[in-house]
């Protein structure tokens, strides 16, 4: 299987019949899932209907990769989980790339933006080019706030993710067109809790100066 989907992917396989979880088999072996990660995605897995879920997880030096995990069965007995995890560095590279063979001004206003208050601040652009590509700017921006707090989505508390969605909001990636549905994926919480936590800000920002 690793053979098949190439060096963009990594494949582990853990035991669940032991009282713990053990690690059978890692390709490549540098990829390590912490213990509590792991533990997280074990329980997700068995609360979901399929027993399979998509999950995104941080592992050494912030280095975001999206995961892919299903449980293995025998009867009624768990035996296992097969993790199959995505690194996208590469394609996102492509994508920079490509943006500047096509559109050299759009393309610079997304790789080099300014920095404000520790974001990086996006302008928005009314190009075509910058149209198709809000989707990763809103995403990106998210991932790298969220990277800041060092735990994934999932773990992040009511008051942290205010202050991540904050710091977006002060950094102009709602006014994107999409942004809020794609900053609710990568928080893991619905749009509507986003125009919830917006309205908070808004409101909040109203007292300050009143």
């Amino acid at each position: 299987l690793s053979n098949v989907i190439g060096n963009d992917y990594s494949i582990l396989l853990y035991d669940l019949s032991r009282p713990y979880p053990q690690l059978v088999s890692s390709l490549p072996s540098t990829i390590v899932i912490n213990d509590d990660d792991l533990n997280n995605l074990i329980k997700k897995a068995i609360s979901s209907k399929d027993n399979i879920i998509n999950e995104s997880l941080y592992i050494k030096q912030n280095k975001a990769l999206s995961a892919s995990c299903m449980l293995i069965y025998q009867s009624d007995v768990l035996l296992g989980m097969l993790c199959i995890l995505f690194d996208d560095m590469r394609y996102k590279n492509i994508c920079q790339q490509i943006l500047q063979l096509c559109n050299t001004s759009a393309s610079s206003e997304l790789t080099q933006p300014t920095k404000k208050h520790g974001l990086t601040k996006y302008k928005k652009n009314d190009s075509h080019t910058s149209v198709m590509h809000t989707e990763l700017v809103a995403r990106d921006a998210a991932i790298q706030a969220l990277q800041t707090y060092g735990v994934c989505a999932s773990r992040l508390t009511s008051d942290e993710r205010l202050e991540i969605i904050k710091k977006l909001d002060k950094g102009g990636i709602f006014l994107l067109k999409g942004a809020v549905k794609d900053v609710a994926t990568v928080l893991e919480c619905s749009s509507a809790s986003i125009y919830r936590y917006l309205s908070q800000i808004r409101i909040d920002s109203i007292s300050i100066f009143s």
